[in-house]
């Protein structure tokens, strides 16, 4: 099976999302199994126009919004390129704007599923801080468009692919004439994100607490929420650090909070984490938390950091309970792990908890994370496994059947 994947991202391109690792660990894993893999998605960084990447023939196009009908012309000429290799038996759309032009090029009787890793309308509404009034009216007409083009693609789509029952509410919500949607979770790179087999990263000092966070800077993700709830564990007398590991518009702002609340040198922002650290950062912390306030569509830094023997301490904002509610019924778990979203006592008290057990409660907790993710079946393979069942339901025209649709 020849399969057309049009994403946004790819992993290991610069400032590659969740959604480019999603497609580059099922990619290669299809490649494995002995499909045909090729990619069409942004040019970033240096990375080159054409390239394999583990086995994926991939193919880049500059993006640029004022220029977006030439963009959409290379995108549809990159699409014939491919086709004109070995023809294309399934396109996987992941990001509307890949594949907006991907779609327009591509005969309507090939079939075609669509990934959503999140809304684009709505993700782009996340991204505005303290948007100015006049810019009001061009935010509105670029979230609707954005809105727009993303139903087309669905709306020309056989089956919808999301990440957590919570994700499957939201896009019924947003596009009630999408297709069928099922539900397919996210996986994790179980050898290469595992518990430490040495000492901690340099990252982290010698406190006897080390609490990590790894988020995008914005609004959302509950940052200053866990900013005033550690400020609470430090005056409790808990010798424990915050590291915070991301950018985004917020980073001034958070660190402006943490010299208000006392906390300053208490917390490290680490800044952008490059992917070959993020292991080592997850195996290394005692506590991995996740204080989203809203629209938290799978989360997998929750599975990397369960994966590397941490636990998570958790919001109950989004797909999260999906992940960690199963886990706190395990005996070897002696503390919830999910809070109410934007509860500064409630996170605080969690977290408190967490940093008082002892380093055997904590070492068999982290054992117990690790295996729930194993037992679950959070594995790139399994994810791939569920993904090739599908496309071979979609070209059969059974895309309505299986376990994971409703």
């Amino acid at each position: 099976m020849h399969v057309l994947a049009a994403t946004n991202n790819l992993y290991p391109d610069p400032s590659a999302t969740g959604s480019g690792r999603y497609n580059y660990e099922v990619g290669r894993r299809l490649v494995e199994r002995g499909h045909r893999v090729s990619v069409i998605t942004r040019q970033r960084g240096d990375a080159p126009a054409r390239e394999t990447v583990a086995g994926m023939d991939v193919y880049r196009y500059g993006a640029s919004v004022p220029r977006l009908p030439a963009t959409m012309r290379t995108i549809e000429g990159l699409v014939e390129s491919v086709r004109a290799r070995e023809p294309v038996d399934l396109v996987s759309f992941h990001g509307a704007l890949s594949s907006f032009g991907v779609d327009r090029a591509t005969p309507d009787a090939v079939p075609r599923t669509y990934t959503i890793h999140g809304l684009w309308g709505v993700e782009y509404r996340d991204r505005l801080v303290d948007p100015s009034p006049w810019a009001a009216p061009y935010h509105w007409l670029n979230r609707t468009l954005r809105h727009r083009v993303e139903g087309r693609v669905l709306g020309h789509s056989d089956a919808a692919v999301v990440l957590s029952e919570f994700q499957r509410g939201r896009v019924r919500d947003h596009h009630p004439d999408a297709p069928p949607v099922r539900v397919v979770p996210g996986g994790v790179d179980v050898e290469r994100f595992a518990p430490l087999d040495g000492p901690a990263p340099e990252a982290f000092g010698g406190e006897d607490i080390s609490l990590l966070t790894v988020r995008r800077l914005t609004p959302r993700m509950g940052l200053e929420t866990l900013l005033d709830a550690f400020a609470r564990v430090v005056d409790d007398g808990l010798d424990a650090h915050l590291y915070v590991g991301g950018d985004g518009p917020l980073r001034g702002d958070l660190a402006a909070r943490a010299e208000r609340l006392g906390v300053a040198s208490d917390v490290t922002f680490l800044g952008y984490v490059p992917e070959d650290d993020l292991p080592g950062l997850y195996a290394g912390a005692d506590a991995f938390v996740l204080p989203t306030l809203e629209l938290e569509g799978f989360g997998l830094a929750t599975l990397e950091a369960l994966a590397s023997g941490t636990p998570v301490v958790g919001t109950t904002a989004g797909a999260t309970p999906e992940i960690l509610g199963p886990l706190e019924s395990r005996p070897e778990v002696p503390e919830p792990l999910l809070v109410p979203p934007g509860e500064r006592d409630a996170l605080a008290d969690r977290l408190a908890a967490w940093a008082r057990l002892s380093a055997s409660e904590r070492a068999a907790a982290g054992e117990a994370c690790r295996a729930y993710v194993l037992d679950a079946g959070y594995t790139w393979a399994a994810v791939t496994d569920r993904l090739e069942a599908l496309f071979g339901d979609v070209r059969a025209g059974s895309a309505s059947g299986g376990t994971d649709s409703q």
